[in-house]
């Protein structure tokens, strides 16, 4: 579904309005219980990024959406549940708050 919307139409160039159109587009498209929690994941994390999108404010960004998993998912790091990549994945874009950080391989790091 997301290939085929990029195909479509381009995507907003603003990260958090591309966020909040990624949001809806899961929840209108992906649908149960993964929908959901990812949309509400894109929403949450969107909206540090409508004034700012430096890098500190990306790992803002991420703990916002982890949060918002958490609160409304109910669960919790170690649960076997997606949220432990997605927190592995925050604690990785923790270090693009150093002043200096290097994108790529911060970015390699929270991918891996």
């Amino acid at each position: 579904a997301i290939q085929e919307w990029v195909r479509a139409r381009p995507p907003p160039a603003a990260p958090a309005p591309l966020l909040s159109a990624l949001a809806d587009l899961l929840l209108e498209k992906m649908g149960g219980s993964s929908g959901v929690l990812y949309g509400l994941f894109l929403t949450a994390a969107a909206r540090p990024l409508h004034d700012r999108s430096d890098l500190p404010t990306w790992a803002d960004a991420i703990d916002a959406g982890v949060e918002a998993m958490q609160r409304y998912g109910g669960a919790a790091p170690g649960d076997r549940t997606m949220l432990d990549s997605l927190c592995a994945a925050a604690q990785a874009l923790h270090a693009l708050r150093s002043p200096g950080a290097d994108l790529l391989p911060v970015l390699a790091v929270a991918v891996q």
